[in-house]
């Protein structure tokens, strides 16, 4: 600060003291009734009063300057304490985060290769059934005396048959009606192939229609329907509720 600054700021300082020693020197007179006579007593000692406060004022101020460096030297620096501890919180959750990603990603893993795993097994299983279904058609038709082409035709139908879960349309199929084989036979063979593979009743009744047409010209698919399944009497195709896990084992 430069002198001439000082010594106006000195001057402010002293006007200002000289207006609230006069103007607090004027309110005691009007309380105590003090003759304006002794007015300039009173001034000069609200005066010397103001100054005395003014300087113990500046004393003050600066032992509590000296005081805080002191203060803050000795407490503990919780900004920077928390500042540390959201670090550490912000690197254990990060590691987290990765570990939980890691596991991820393995679990996704896990799965695909378990459900790679099930869809080959499932292939498997259902080759092996139907492989199964095709050698008991084989074996029942050339037992009762097909010749070749019509097995082959046959074998043909049920493979469409249980793969995609509806009968072959009977517009290439010939297989010629013999009078030794009967309508309850055929059906029964129906209901065995289509038992192990839960397929409805209209879809199994259609199978029976279009592949031997020529034994069920004059009768509906729900006239098949309503007769499946016989059991009674004896035929040339019994029922065979086990007929699958039989050549399973074979």
């Amino acid at each position: 600060m430069s002198k001439k600054q000082y010594t106006l700021q000195k001057l402010t300082i002293e006007l200002v003291s000289v207006l609230l020693a006069s103007l607090v020197a004027f309110r005691i007179c009007e309380m105590l009734s003090i003759k304006l006579a002794n007015l300039p007593i009173v001034l000069v000692g609200c005066y010397i009063v103001l100054k005395l406060l003014y300087s113990l004022s500046i004393i003050m101020v600066g032992y509590v300057m000296k005081l805080i460096p002191i203060i803050y030297k000795g407490e503990p620096r919780p900004i920077l304490t928390t500042n540390m501890g959201a670090v550490a919180e912000y690197g254990s959750s990060e590691k987290n985060n990765d570990v939980l990603k890691k596991r991820m990603e393995l679990f996704h893993y896990e799965y695909q290769s378990e459900q790679q795993e099930y869809a080959k097994r499932k292939e498997q299983e259902d080759d092996a059934n139907l492989t199964a279904m095709l050698k008991y058609t084989r074996d029942i038709f050339f037992r009762l005396g097909f010749d070749e082409a019509e097995v082959f035709q046959i074998c043909e139908c049920v493979r469409y048959f249980l793969t995609n879960r509806q009968p072959l349309s009977n517009t290439e199929i010939r297989i010629s009606k013999r009078s030794t084989v009967t309508q309850i036979a055929l059906k029964n063979f129906a209901w065995n192939i289509a038992y192990p593979y839960n397929m409805s009743g209209d879809t199994t009744a259609a199978f029976v229609f279009n592949t031997f047409n020529e034994w069920f010209t004059n009768t509906t698919i729900a006239t098949i329907k309503k007769t499946l399944r016989t059991t009674n009497g004896k035929h040339k195709i019994e029922i065979d509720e086990k007929v699958l896990a039989k050549y399973l084992q074979n």
